[in-house]
């Protein structure tokens, strides 16, 4: 390695320039990830029953057996609000039932009073769900899904994942600080070999 004025500098404008870099991709990341959790902060404060969207698209996992083979443990179905009144039999919708959100498919649709109910079904079960949907507890039908994505989600939910990757960061920080500080020792003896001071570096 060169420890010439101009190695130095030029090591330095390279430093500066991925530094840079980086800032700008953390900028185009962090940006859009702050103004959609906003986003879905408010929708909670707005209405609490409802899982919150982004654009009328709702996520969630998997899990149960429940619609195999169609959806499977640990995947990750794509929900898309719609008006209830285009909902079919044969649909599969994602619906509340108190605090927890059930993937079903919709066996039937009968009309009662005023209302739609609908009656659902895992593809897996034996008989229908005892639940009558009404259409307000609807979060909205399944347009895709994404396979074993949602058993990585759902590993970095437990407790001891997050102890685990909180420990690897500060082992890395601590790595990274002392490679930091040999790097700064091996500069302070390069400037003290050619007789020269931190402010001459600079």
């Amino acid at each position: 390695m060169q420890y010439t004025n101009e190695a130095i500098k030029k090591r330095k404008a390279r430093k500066y320039r991925i530094k840079k870099f980086l800032a700008i991709v953390a900028y185009c990341v962090l940006i859009p990830l702050l103004l959609y959790n906003t986003n879905l902060i408010i929708q909670v404060i707005i209405n609490p029953n409802k899982t919150p969207s982004f654009l009328g698209i709702k996520t969630y996992v998997i899990v149960s057996g429940s619609m195999s083979p169609e959806l499977n443990v640990g995947d990750i179905v794509v929900v898309k609000e719609v008006d209830t009144n285009t909902l079919q039999s044969k649909d599969i919708i994602s619906y509340r039932e108190g605090q927890t959100v059930i993937t079903h498919r919709i066996a039937s649709i009968e009309a009662k009073g005023n209302q739609k109910i609908f009656y659902t079904k895992g593809d897996n079960n034996n008989s229908i769900d005892n639940t009558e949907v009404i259409a307000d507890n609807i979060e909205g039908k399944v347009v895709s899904s994404i396979p074993f994505l949602g058993k990585a989600v759902l590993l970095l939910q437990g407790k001891l994942t997050i102890i685990m990757v909180v420990l690897i960061f500060y082992a890395y920080f601590i790595r990274s600080e002392k490679v930091r500080n040999k790097k700064e020792a091996r500069r302070l003896k390069r400037l003290e070999y050619e007789g020269r001071s931190i402010e001459d570096e600079q």
